[in-house]
């Protein structure tokens, strides 16, 4: 009995040292704020955190130094200087697989469509038809439905306000964050914010949908992580899938943006939906 404890204890430990350090980083953008403000610098800049001292990664992700080592801890990890050697040879080891991103971008285009088929899919899966039907009505009634996103998750922005513009939504998208915060400090009840971040953890994102709920505004929240800082201060989270694993987005925004189009397209048809509800019981 004593040995299969044993057994059970080291099989778990092989199976913890074998997993991706990324990816453990990427759970932690379910943590509490400072924890996942770090979580999501590290993500966002890899080999640039390995190159780092404890001071500058401090400075950089905007977080105490205390916090930095609560996050290794947490993952896993003896401490800072651990958790950088295992990162370090993660990102070597990627570094030297061959052909690694011409044979995701160019070599094997099955892949590639299995890949971004996957994403769309699990990303169905994650939305419920209910949830969309709560958002439908205060974005059509919306005075006005303000949207924003930072970096690649911009991109996903643009795609929501082009989409939903073409069912009749005042809608307005913005790409610079300060123009996004005078306009959520500028709302009122009568108004909508839509906040789109993959990570949910980005301090401009959880700021502009911030201003917007504080000020009594319907807000709304597309990310991947339901227990987000962003997701906390929204009434409505619409869930996007993962990606497969961490760092493919740098390598491929076609497998992140396509789980955007097919949001945007699913609220698209609960709005219609619902305006077509209302158009009918008025005429009855």
């Amino acid at each position: 009995m004593a040995m299969h404890n044993e057994s059970s204890r080291l099989s778990s430990q092989e199976n913890e040292m074998h997993t991706s350090v990324l990816l453990k980083v990427e759970t932690a953008l379910d943590f509490p704020n400072a924890l996942a403000r770090v979580a999501q610098y590290i993500l966002e800049n890899p080999k640039r955190a390995v190159r780092q001292s404890l001071g500058e990664l401090s400075a950089a992700s905007q977080s105490g130094q205390a916090t930095i080592f609560r996050l290794c801890h947490e993952l896993g990890f003896k401490g800072f200087t651990d958790f950088k050697l295992a990162l370090a040879a993660e990102i070597g080891q990627r570094e030297t697989e061959p052909n690694r991103g011409v044979s995701l971008t160019v070599n094997s285009l099955d892949e590639t469509v299995s890949l971004i088929s996957r994403s769309v899919s699990n990303t169905r899966q994650l939305v419920q038809a209910e949830v969309l039907a709560s958002a439908a009505p205060p974005l059509l009634k919306a005075r006005h439905v303000n949207i924003y996103g930072s970096g690649d998750s911009g991109l996903a922005a643009e795609v929501m306000f082009h989409r939903l513009r073409r069912i009749g939504v005042n809608v307005r998208v913005f790409a610079n964050v300060g123009y996004a915060y005078q306009a959520a400090e500028a709302m009122t009840k009568e108004d909508a914010a839509i906040a789109v971040s993959q990570s949910g953890a980005s301090p401009d994102t959880v700021e502009f949908l911030r201003k917007a709920h504080h000020i009594g505004a319907f807000s709304l929240a597309i990310t991947c992580h339901p227990k987000s800082s962003l997701a906390k201060v929204a009434n409505v989270v619409l869930q996007m899938a993962r990606l497969p694993q961490p760092g493919l987005s740098e390598h491929m925004i076609a497998l992140a943006l396509p789980r955007a189009v097919f949001i945007a397209e699913a609220l698209a048809i609960a709005i219609a939906d619902h305006a077509k509800s209302v158009t009918t019981s008025t005429t009855q």
